[in-house]
Formats: structure tokens, sequence, C-alpha cells
């Protein structure tokens, strides 16, 4: 359960997290190269601009790997290497767990050296590739000067956006728009959607998996292209690896030259733990069954278990909630799991516990039954993905409102004192 609350808080703004956060040391650097690096891109045909893609992690925020730009000098007598990283941030922003979950977390474009970003990968285990982006002298001059207007104070920060606007479209935005002519991206990949792509990343990370699917909407579920697609760090290394570069005068030569391996992931892959979300649910379906039978031969009725499934259903019905009323966060307005994940039943707890008390059978079992019945209409009819969990979880529900209904009496004291 804490695993599975952390992917609830965590999930739907930072699965793309890079593995650096910013620093005081970084930002005071970032004003200084921005004065700097401007000027030395006057000898372009010295500067090398590449793309920089990180193999994921096991940490949720891991998931997708992450991307950030290269800009490296070689003269005689002289050497500079930066990475310049639209993936920063910093968790001692002001309100920052309240901005975290209502989507309006900031993000800021950093620059670190080449080492130091090296030698971060290199601790964790995960692997590092780079495309040498195929630039003119003056597309190159271009996109280092973008790149340092951008490092100033007033251009530095940005709404981060989990899908459409994050370290991975910020870097390939500005090496689109410091081209001369315009791209061309080949083929159109396969369409898919966002939830697949998810899926794709996270399916050694069940739990991470079951969090996000909690949370994310029928957007998550849209056949999206493309320009939609690069929002992971290794579909955009493979876009950008294949397209080329239509000149004004119609030439064409490769965006990026062949990929180069600087760093092999040394991390074993992760495999998904035995306790997997279809096993712990599936275990407390058959508990729940196995008690329900139980209590049949006794003549008594578990209303404390009743009052606990009811809980968990709240508790997740509070996030599911917030989030889609409350929360910028895209594609999670448009959950339809909201009907059977609402508050609804927290309020339905302290009735159902009075009537236990009483010994008589309580109303708030028909409305239980309501709600797993809208509910069940809206996962078989409706446009989004439910996850086997969730199944697992209504049918653990209805076997208890079942029962509910159809006890007829019940001692005057809880089962649980019984």
């Amino acid at each position: 359960m804490q695993r599975l609350l952390f992917s609830l808080f965590i999930c739907c703004a930072a699965t793309m997290l890079p593995a650096q956060v910013t620093t005081d040391v970084a930002t005071a650097t970032a004003l200084e190269k921005a004065d700097t690096i401007a000027p030395q891109a006057a000898r372009a045909d010295s500067v090398v601009v590449s793309l920089l893609t990180v193999s994921p992690g096991p940490r949720i925020y891991e998931l997708y790997g992450h991307t950030a730009l290269r800009v490296r000098e070689v003269l005689p007598g002289r050497f500079s290497d930066w990475v310049f990283n639209y993936g920063t941030f910093s968790f001692d922003q002001p309100n920052f767990v309240w901005r975290f979950l209502r989507g309006e977390t900031n993000y800021e474009l950093g620059i670190v050296p080449y080492s130091l970003f090296y030698d971060t990968y290199v601790r964790e285990g995960r692997g590092l590739t780079e495309l040498r982006l195929n630039l003119t002298p003056d597309e190159t001059r271009r996109l280092v000067n973008r790149l340092s207007t951008n490092l100033l104070p007033e251009n530095a920060t940005y709404r981060y956006d989990f899908f459409y606007d994050n370290c991975v479209t910020r870097a390939i935005d500005v090496v689109a728009k410091s081209i001369d002519g315009r791209i061309d991206w080949g083929r159109e990949p396969e369409p898919c959607t966002l939830r697949q792509i998810i899926h794709h990343y996270s399916a050694a990370s069940p739990w991470d998996e079951l969090g996000q699917d909690l949370l994310l909407g029928a957007e998550a579920d849209k056949m999206v292209g493309r320009a939609t697609q690069e929002f992971a760090p290794l579909y955009a290394e493979s876009f950008v690896g294949q397209a080329t570069i239509v000149a004004p005068d119609g030439s064409r030569r490769p965006l990026a030259l062949p990929a180069i391996t600087l760093l092999p992931a040394t991390r074993p892959a992760e495999t998904a733990a035995w306790y997997s979300p279809l096993v712990v649910f599936g275990g407390l379906l058959l508990l729940v069954v196995g008690a329900s039978v139980a209590e049949r031969r006794k003549r008594t009725h578990y209303y404390a278990l009743d009052a606990l499934l009811l809980l968990g259903q709240g508790i997740v019905g509070l996030f599911v909630s917030f989030l889609f009323f409350f929360s910028d966060h895209p594609a999670v307005d448009s959950n339809w799991l909201i009907v059977l994940f609402n508050p609804l039943p927290l309020i339905l707890v302290p009735w159902l516990l009075k009537d236990s008390s009483l010994g008589r059978r309580s109303w708030t079992y028909k409305v239980e039954a309501l709600l797993l019945a809208a509910s069940v209409c809206v996962f078989v009819v409706g446009p989004q993905y439910v996850p086997a969990a969730v199944w697992l979880y209504t049918l653990t529900l209805a076997v208890r409102t079942a029962v509910g209904l159809r006890c007829h009496h019940t001692d005057n004291r809880p089962a649980a004192a019984q």
C-alpha cells in the first residue's frame, strides 16, 4: 500500500524527472555560461551539439529515461564540454508539494559540466547514448545562442507538462527552431496510445504502473502519432535518428549522425516482484470469499471487513477526485475511474458502523450496489482502459455488497466484538 500511495502521489508529473535537481552552484554556472557560450559560437565550425539520451532507471521518475543537449567546443589549447538540461527542478520551491499536486511545478533549463553529468549515470549504472547533430555552422550558432538566451533567469523557467512540454520536447523544439529549412521526420510511426508507452516502460514496476493507471484518464488512451510520442526520450532518440533536414534549396542531409554509446548500461534489468497487484488483489478476493463463507456458517456478519474495503475505496477516491477537479496535470480530468473511486464510500463508513452497532441491515449496501453497477457499465462501454487489479477490487466489493444485501439480521453487537 505504501508503494501504491507513493505511485499515486508521484506518477502524473514526475515520471520524466531526471536524476539531477537545481542547485545554487548550477544556477550560478548557468548565468556565467550564458554570457560566455554565445561569443564562442562565432567559431561554430569547432562547436559540436549532440542529443544525449539516458536509459531508464529503477525509480518511478527514471522509468522513461532522460534527454539533454551537449555542447562541446574543441580548439587548439581550448576545450569546453557542457550539458544543457531542461529537466532540472528544486524541492525548495515555495509550496512545492501543493504545486506538484496541482500540476503547477516549474522546471528550469540548467547547465552542468559533461563530466559531472556522465559521472552521475556511471554511479547509477544507466546507459548514455549520443546523437551528434548534423548542423551547419550557422545552424549551430543559432542553436547555441538560443540555449544561451534560454539560460537567462527570465527565460529559464517553464511550466512542466508530463506529456506535452518536458525535457525532451523542449530540447527537440529548440533544435527544430534553429534549422535552416525544415525537418522531415520520415515515415510516421505506428500509432499507439500514451498509456501503451507508459506500460512499455513500467512493465517491470507493476505497482508504479497501477498508480499511473489509476490517475490517468481516457485522454491517455487516444491514438497519437510521432509529435506526441516523442515525450518519451527513447522514442524521441529513434525519431531524431531517422529524420532529415530539408534545406531551402531542396537538398537533404541527415539530422543526426549514427548513435554512439558513450556509456553502456550496467544495472541489471529490473524484474517484477512476485507480489504484483494481480497477486495481492487476487489474494484479497479469495480472502473475502473465504470470510463470506465463514460468516454464513457462523450466522454473523463482518461489518469491520466491509468498512475496511470501503475505506480503501474512498482513500483512493480522494486522490482521483482531487486530481480530476483541481489539478492541471494532463489526462487526469478525463478519468472515468472516478465513478468507482470517489469520496462517497468514506461518507458511508460511519453509517455502516452505526448500523452494525444496532444489529440492523444497513442501507449503505444499496448505495454501494448502485455505485458498483454504474462503475461496471462505465468500465465496459467507456473509452478508458481499466486495470485488471481494479476489476478484482470491484469484484471484491461486489461480493461483500451482495452478502450485505442478503443479510437478514445480526446480533446487536458488531461482529468484531463477538
